[in-house]
């Protein structure tokens, strides 16, 4: 039977898990929804809330706060939750952005092939740059269940490289970089995780463990469909002899 797409945190969290039993319990305690809402709101408004100058235009015209707040609002769509957290993240990623001094161009990087027909895409089409130089961003929206773990964020890492680096002649000693946002309260900060050059994964591993992620992901989901036509079935048969004559 078809299966939902993983999103890509939470694939990157799957392959952290060992094929074989583990797997299958963690994808057996899996919730394929995305929620009652999202964050497509700020990721669609990512390059105005970062200023990001287009290679062909340049600059961008400046756009204030109120200006891109009423155009994330206007994109929210699921209720309230999604629009106090939309705007919340917005604004303090629009601030860091401007507090620190980032410059933003836009860098088209398409997707990233991998496992049986699946593709993910651990950054978005800005690169950024400070001080230090230019930077391949991910942003970690969630404010809960996000990128924390090591092992996790090093497969996050591993596909930056290959995907970006090594198919970017021009972005092949930019520094990886996920950024993740506070999980609630009244915390401002971003935080930014770099990667400190450790070994990175091969492309050939990241591919096994998708393919392991996504074969488990169908038994579960074939799994669960089998217990519901069971589950329909016993309903029906019961149904059946009440009304029956």
């Amino acid at each position: 039977m078809p299966y939902s797409r993983l999103s890509e945190i939470d694939l990157a969290r799957a392959m952290n898990v060992a094929a074989g039993p583990a797997l299958e319990a963690e994808m057996r305690g899996y919730n394929a929804g995305f929620g009652p809402w999202s964050y497509k709101p700020i990721r669609e408004s990512t390059a105005d809330l970062v200023a990001a100058a287009s290679p062909l235009l340049g600059p961008p015209p400046s756009v204030d706060w109120p200006h891109i707040a009423q155009q994330i609002l206007s994109a929210c769509n699921r209720g309230q939750k999604q629009i106090e957290a939309n705007i919340k993240v917005s604004k303090i990623l629009f601030d860091m952005a401007r507090d620190c001094g980032w410059l933003a161009v836009h860098e088209t990087m398409g997707h990233l092939s991998v496992g049986f027909g699946e593709y993910v895409r651990y950054w978005c089409d800005i690169v950024l740059a400070d001080a230090n130089g230019p930077f391949i961003p991910f942003f970690d929206h969630r404010r809960g269940r996000g990128l924390t773990n090591p092992d996790v964020m090093r497969i996050v890492f591993s596909m930056q490289h290959i995907g970006v680096r090594e198919r970017n002649p021009d972005l092949s000693n930019a520094r990886l970089a996920i950024i993740r946002f506070p999980a609630a309260g009244l915390d401002r900060s971003i935080s930014l995780h770099f990667h400190d050059e450790s070994d990175l994964l091969t492309y050939e591993d990241l591919d096994t463990r998708v393919r392991d992620v996504y074969a488990t992901w169908a038994k579960v989901c074939d799994e669960r469909a089998a217990e519901k036509k069971h589950s329909a079935g016993g309903r029906d048969f019961v149904l059946a002899k009440r009304t029956g004559p």
